[in-house]
């Protein structure tokens, strides 16, 4: 083989692994957290009218930290559709790598101009913290979450009948 045929066959074979490594799903990987409590935002952070709720409400653990992001989206942008949100929450929620996966999605969502605003504030529980105290934040936010799925119910039913009655 002449050197210019094997510098193409090299160079084919590198092209081909590249393209096999950019084929491949985002894998996360090992980042450098901070050591304490944080709040990283996006879009305006404008400060929040408390009588307004966000759109979305996602939670998670990494590491240490117990997370939580709430945030609204734009108007007409299409994650406020039913089908989008609910995705978009459900592909986060439980994730083992929440707060790289929820920064990555936020970030993704921020550049295309999707996100109104959002807050992911993260926290290490005290060691104190007793397992009665544990249960009853979760349980606290069982029921919000729950009330929260009724809401979206409520709304999703109504939606349906006046669609019906339009109809």
């Amino acid at each position: 083989m002449r050197p210019v045929s094997r510098f193409v066959a090299v160079l084919g074979v590198c092209s081909a692994i590249a393209a096999a490594a950019v084929a491949q799903p985002n894998i996360p990987t090992i980042v450098n957290l901070p050591t304490e409590d944080f709040a990283w935002p996006w879009g305006n952070m404008r400060p929040i009218d408390d009588a307004e709720e966000p759109e979305f409400t996602i939670s998670g653990v990494e590491r240490s930290f117990r997370c939580t992001a709430k945030g609204s989206f734009k108007p007409g942008s299409h994650m406020r559709d039913t089908y989008a949100k609910r995705e978009f929450e459900q592909s986060l929620n439980g994730s083992i790598y929440f707060i790289q996966e929820a920064t990555q999605r936020l970030n993704e969502l921020d550049l295309s101009n999707n996100l109104q605003w959002a807050l992911m504030e993260c926290i290490i529980p005290d060691a104190s913290d007793s397992e009665e105290d544990v249960q009853e934040e979760l349980d606290r936010a069982l029921e919000r979450a729950q009330r929260e799925r009724d809401k979206r119910r409520q709304r999703a039913a109504e939606e349906r009948e006046e669609a019906e009655r339009d109809d």
